[in-house]
């Protein structure tokens, strides 16, 4: 049996790939309340620790987790986004954690380290003088492991979005170390679209449809839509959010493939407590309609105002946008949907349950069907090297 320890483990994206590559979880850690919960009800199998990483003491990680064999995860990366604070020139303090990654490393000496992070993590800092990655690589080294890093492509592992990713992979033997990252399905003609990815969906319409179980309303249409649905009853996290009559008429004027800036200045955005037309500059990343016939830009924490469906004018729901992320059916989100949900909450003055909604977990998360891809690979060569594989 190969063991994974699961850092920052989040809803659970590389934690299922891993899973499906064969790989058996001992442990998974993971501080936000609602993503903790949705890692519980997809694998009440695995032990979650839902607590701050940095209370492990050395000798509690020493305890608890001796002998695994793999540690994975993906230290929060929003510091690192070109979107994020950096893009400002801030020091983001999650950008550290990284080496709190490295010091359950230090002490467990596993055979193989997984670290995932955005592509920003290349060029990222800890601080005003220290890469992230060039500090983290370094102090492997330093212990004895070996590193090599891949910028992978997720519409190239069968993953409909259009969204790169840096994997790093360590370990003290060279030879546990892919020298590439193979799918099964690189190459343009091969990836799946949108259409593809949520077209036998049931149709609803703004502020309709159902977080709860519901039955599917057709076969499925698509190899992939096939693999969506295995060993899934029907449909949850599908709730379309409500929508003005205005945005909605925006919505009606945006083209496939196209954005905010297409739209004519009528149906633009007001000022901000205002009924006059802002008139600042439109992005092509506000209100983009996805185009059924091509991947969809990447999935991000913030994605539930920034795509309209390809179809419907609306934006997406939780279940669509994990559909994009490769999540099948049978996983269930947990947690209010939006942002605007945990608004809802510090109204209600229950602050201490704010966490990440269902649309931040899933942007959030690794693409499982590029984990799977990742865990393949280094099975593939934990069996060359002779592991018992049960």
């Amino acid at each position: 049996m190969i063991t994974t320890l699961d850092l920052f483990a989040g809803a659970g994206g590389l934690t299922l790939g891993f899973k499906r590559a064969g790989f058996q979880s001992v442990g998974a850690i993971e501080i936000d309340r609602f993503a903790a919960e949705t890692f519980h009800l997809n694998f009440p199998e695995i032990p979650l620790y839902h607590r701050d990483i940095h209370d492990f003491r050395d000798d509690q990680v020493a305890e608890s987790f001796n002998g695994v064999n793999l540690i994975i995860g993906g230290p929060p990366c929003q510091g690192f986004s070109v979107a994020g604070p950096s893009q400002y020139g801030i020091i983001d303090q999650r950008n550290t954690l990284i080496m709190e990654f490295f010091r359950f490393i230090k002490i467990l000496q596993p055979d193989v380290c997984v670290l995932e992070n955005v592509k920003g993590i290349l060029s990222g800092k800890m601080d005003d003088n220290t890469k992230a990655l060039s500090k983290y690589m370094s102090e492997l080294i330093a212990i004895g492991y070996h590193s090599n890093y891949y910028v992978l492509q997720t519409a190239d592992f069968g993953v409909p979005q259009h969204r790169e990713r840096v994997i790093v992979i360590s370990s003290k033997n060279p030879n546990l170390i892919p020298i590439g990252i193979r799918g099964k399905f690189v190459g343009k003609n091969k990836r799946v679209n949108v259409e593809e990815a949520f077209g036998d969906l049931p149709i609803v319409e703004a502020g309709e449809g159902t977080d709860e179980m519901t039955p599917y309303i057709s076969d499925p249409q698509t190899d992939y839509q096939r693999w969506l649905r295995e060993g899934s009853m029907g449909v949850t996290n599908h709730t379309a959010m409500k929508h003005t009559r205005r945005l909605i008429e925006r919505f009606e004027h945006i083209p496939q493939g196209g954005s905010l800036k297409d739209v004519a200045a009528e149906y633009g955005q007001r000022v901000r407590g205002g009924t006059s037309l802002d008139v600042n500059k439109r992005y092509k990343t506000n209100n983009q309609r996805l185009d059924p016939k091509d991947v969809s830009p990447a999935v991000t924490a913030s994605f539930q105002s920034s795509f309209v469906h390809p179809y419907l004018n609306r934006n997406l729901t939780a279940r669509e946008g994990a559909r994009l992320q490769s999540f099948p059916d049978s996983f269930v989100f947990c947690g209010p949907r939006t942002l605007m949900s945990k608004k809802l909450l510090v109204r209600e003055h229950r602050e201490d349950e704010i966490g990440l909604s269902q649309y931040n977990q899933i942007g959030n998360s690794v693409p499982p069907r590029m984990a799977e891809a990742i865990g393949n690979s280094v099975m593939e060569l934990l069996k060359r090297e002779g592991y018992e594989i049960v």
